[in-house]
This record gives C-alpha cells, structure tokens and sequence, in this order.
C-alpha cells in the first residue's frame, strides 16, 4: 500500500484538527456524550496520529544541514510526537469516557478520577498536549531556513498558532479558535506541497545521474582503447 503524499500528511492533519471543532459545535463544546462527542474525538484521535506521521516525514524532507538545525530539527520532532502521543492518550480516554458514560456529569466524573493521577493533567490535558503546536511553528520556520519551504507558509502557521492561543484565553468556542486553525491548516498544507515539490524534484535528478553513469562507462573504455 502506498504511503500518503507529503503534501496530502501535511493537509489532512490539520484539517481533521478543525474537523473535530466543527463537530462539537452542536454540543457547544460540552462534555457530554453522544454521537457528536463521539465523532469530534474519534477524528481528532486521527489527526493526531496523522500530526505524528507528519513529524516522521518531515524529519525525512527536512534537509537539516548545520549542527545546529539538526538539534532543532530532532527536539522538534521528538516534542511533537510526544505530545502527539499525549494527545492520543487524551483522546482515548475522552472516547472511552463517553461510550461509559450517560451523561454529562458522569463524564466529568472519569474525567475527574484520571486528572487526579500524579501528573496526568500537566502532561496528557495540560502543556504535554499543547506543546505540539511550538513544534509545527519551529518545522515551518526551519524549512523556511533550509529553504525547503517560504517564509509565507512559517508565517501562517506561526500566525495559526499564536491566534489558536489568544482564543483560547477566550474560550474554545470564541471565533478566534477556528480563525486560528484555518490559518493553520493553510500554513501547514502550503508547506506540505512545498516538501512535497522539493521531493519529487530531487528523484528525476537522481535518476538523470544514474542514467549519466553507465553511459560514462560504456565510452571510457572505448576512449582508453583508442589512446593505446
């Protein structure tokens, strides 16, 4: 089975991020199980795996040169599949809570109970989860570097993620949450294509020296013959 495109990972992620918004906008943004909860978390259980992969393959398109964007380039992608992971786990138990649960309170209730383990709120709800976000700002910034990318697609997704975080000083549900994942998914599909492009004109390079060598071969032998 062929593995998704470059520019398809970088587009998908994001847009199953605002997908699983948009899915809880029936409910307000409540906790409170049913079809739309169910839905919203099983796709944003998606998307986060899908933000990991990314992490992978951008890890594979990067084209770090220097040691220093090698460090960035491997602590950012080392944070945004950990907190990638702390998603997962997040929304694991946000699915299970709600097929478990018959309303609202009682789902509050599991909610309760896991934040009450020794860590388990800082790491899996609270920066564990958001630090993904600083991530995906310092792969755009760096391939704005490398020149694997434009400063136009570091822009957008450093201006999606700082948005994203405004609003959500005002609530998820404010209209800057939204404005700010569209941002982002525009930055982030923008710089996918850009890998993307970048990749695909890498290989008929490569092939072209290929086909260069044996050529190269089969005349030598016949310009030495000919100098004896």
């Amino acid at each position: 089975m062929n593995r998704p495109t470059t520019s398809t990972l970088f587009a998908a992620a994001p847009a199953l991020f605002l997908g699983g918004w948009l899915l809880m906008r029936p409910i307000d943004g409540q906790s409170e199980p049913g079809g739309w909860w169910t839905a919203a978390h099983a796709v944003w259980l998606v998307g986060f795996v899908l933000f990991a992969a990314m992490a992978l393959r951008f890890r594979e398109s990067a084209g770090a040169r220097t040691r220093g964007q090698r460090i960035a380039l491997n602590t950012s992608v080392v944070v945004v599949l950990l907190s990638a992971l702390a998603n997962i786990v997040q929304l694991t138990i946000d699915l299970a809570g709600g097929f478990t649960s018959a309303n609202s309170a009682e789902l509050k209730d599991a909610f309760a109970g896991v934040k009450e383990i020794p860590g388990a709120e800082a790491v899996v709800y609270g920066i564990g989860a958001q630090v993904i976000f600083v991530g995906l700002v310092v792969f755009a910034i760096l391939a704005a570097v490398v020149r694997r990318g434009t400063p136009t697609s570091a822009a957008l997704v450093t201006a999606g993620t700082v948005v994203m975080a405004i609003g959500m000083g005002f609530g998820r549900n404010h209209w800057s949450v939204p404005a700010g994942m569209v941002c982002l998914l525009a930055g982030l599909a923008l710089l996918g294509r850009e890998l993307g492009e970048h990749r695909e004109g890498a290989v008929p390079d490569a092939g072209r020296a290929g086909a260069a060598r044996p050529a190269l071969a089969d005349i030598a032998p016949g310009a030495v013959a000919g100098e004896r």
